[in-house]
């Protein structure tokens, strides 16, 4: 059997190796975005969540080189680097475009220098022109084999964009055809969007043969549905999440961090983590 020794220790930080289990904070959003509410003091929020219990986080190089000490020692959490950068996010009001594009801006060896443990890079799917999406896949394929030949994670955080979508972005039929090919690209782990429920997510899981985490997507309108979120994708087969602004931008975040990390590790009900959050305010 084929071990790629560098991946297996450097994936056992993100995901826990006896569950194949992770809570991941996305907090990359200044990489694209600037910023936005909750990624004002990045040091002092990844510091709060990092007590609060996440196994990992997704940040940009400039947050990885100016608060290292986050990442460093016995039990610290993983460090996943944002490899890409787009402008798809931006509204008109932030010089935004409609379908944006995207372009690599760090390298694998980047990521060992900084002492990632992956990286992770978007493949967006179903641009109006083929060729720029055949042109993001051959991107994010060659990301894949610098990886391999590094023992480095690799993330793919398939999603269904482009204007050939529309506005069915979390169609789960969309979602399963990015993840399956994100796999078969040779995605470690895959970062996707949650389509709304168990039963359809469950379409997703099914075709997938790496580690499903859900995006948090924009930020929910209540805590019972960002728990419900997460409750539903590890029902349907997920291995937890890879959630952003339902997480620092949440009233208090560090916890909603220990009860999002619950809901994972423990397997909280979705009652029995609106329990868990209430006393914990106490």
């Amino acid at each position: 059997m084929y071990i790629n020794t560098g991946k297996t220790i450097r994936l056992g930080r993100i995901l826990n190796p006896r569950t194949n289990r992770a809570a991941v904070v996305a907090f990359d959003h200044g990489v694209h975005l600037g910023v936005i509410p909750g990624n004002n003091h990045p040091g002092e929020t990844l510091e709060r969540l990092a007590d609060a219990g996440a196994d990992a986080f997704l940040v940009g190089s400039g947050t990885a080189r100016q608060f290292a000490s986050i990442f460093t020692g016995r039990g610290a959490p993983g460090l996943i680097l944002r490899a890409d950068w787009t402008n798809r996010w931006r509204d008109e009001g932030s010089l935004g475009f409609t379908e944006g594009r995207g372009r690599m801006i760090a390298s694998v060896d980047d990521a060992v220098r900084l002492g990632a443990d992956a990286v992770l890079a978007y493949m967006f799917i179903g641009y109006e022109n083929p060729d720029d999406e055949a042109r993001q896949v051959e991107s994010v394929a060659g990301l894949v084999q610098a990886c391999e030949a590094a023992g480095m994670g690799c993330i793919i955080e398939p999603m269904p964009r482009g204007m050939h979508v529309g506005e069915d972005v979390y169609n789960a039929r969309y979602i399963a055809l990015g993840a399956r090919m994100a796999c078969e690209l040779g995605a470690d782990i895959l970062k996707t969007d949650y389509s709304g429920s168990a039963d359809t997510f469950r379409d997703v899981i099914d075709v997938s043969f790496r580690p499903v985490l859900i995006a948090g997507g924009p930020k929910t309108s209540s805590i019972r549905d960002a728990l419900a979120m997460v409750r539903g994708a590890l029902d349907a087969g997920a291995s937890g999440m890879f959630i952003g602004r339902n997480v620092f931008q949440a009233p208090d975040p560090a916890r909603m961090m220990r009860v999002m990390r619950a809901i994972i590790h423990e397997d909280l009900t979705v009652d029995a983590a609106l329990a868990l959050f209430e006393s914990l305010g106490d």
